[in-house]
């Protein structure tokens, strides 16, 4: 008959934890990849869906991490609000719908690390079965349309001869270009236009190689179909 030591007990308990910390953060990560799905389908976003929505699945695996490690001390509960006061986030939020998925994201992080998986997984699906059911609900009523965006990051120095060739290549196609954003950051400048027109996946590639025939360095371009905006 084996006996089990003090040393067996703790190597089990550190065993049970190791399998809770993989659980969780198989969870996070399933649902934060559910999210960013549902985000890139249905969002009303007219900003980069792609850079965005690629942060989702760190940011719920670290919120994990984070609640997994400060739910039993009280001590580094306190050290971690007396280090996140000291951080300044720079980046505006450019829409409210984006801070709206943050929050759904972290909460998603917080079930997770608190080992509390079953609402973590339910929040996920109300969420998108909500998100869903929403957006049918607003093409039904005819309230949105389904437009493409063009995300396009540049210099700053080359802002004006990058809108002259867009705007001229507009003009000899049956599009329809508005711009809906412009923001700076350090020496680039980041452009929004809401393009509608456009019928087959052809044009849209004839669109980007167009816009990829200019020649500036460091333009970057991002192209995004049937994003749902108000009428």
């Amino acid at each position: 008959m084996n006996n089990f030591t003090i040393k067996d007990l703790q190597n089990f308990e550190i065993d049970i934890s190791l399998n809770s910390l993989l659980l969780s953060l198989i969870v996070a990560t399933i649902c934060s990849l559910v999210i960013k799905y549902v985000y890139k389908k249905f969002s009303q976003s007219i900003n980069n869906k792609e850079n965005f929505s690629n942060i989702f699945v760190l940011l719920a695996i670290t919120t994990t991490i984070v609640i997994t490690v400060v739910k039993f001390s009280l001590a580094l509960s306190l050290g971690l609000v007396g280090a996140l006061s000291v951080v300044r986030f720079r980046a505006a939020i450019k829409e409210p719908e984006e801070l709206v998925y943050l929050f759904l994201i972290i909460a998603i992080g917080l079930a997770s690390g608190a080992g509390q998986l079953i609402p973590a997984i339910i929040l996920t699906i109300f969420a998108a079965l909500f998100i869903y059911i929403q957006s049918l609900l607003r093409k039904k009523r005819g309230i949105y349309t389904d437009v493409d965006i063009l995300n396009l990051e540049c210099p700053i120095n080359s802002l004006n001869e990058v809108e002259k060739k867009i705007i001229d290549f507009f003009k000899k196609e049956k599009f329809t270009l508005n711009l809906k954003s412009m923001s700076k950051e350090n020496n680039k400048i980041f452009l929004t236009f809401v393009i509608s027109g456009i019928d087959d996946h052809n044009t849209s590639e004839l669109i980007i190689s167009e816009i990829k025939k200019i020649n500036i360095s460091e333009l970057k371009i991002n192209l995004t179909k049937g994003v749902p905006i108000a009428l």
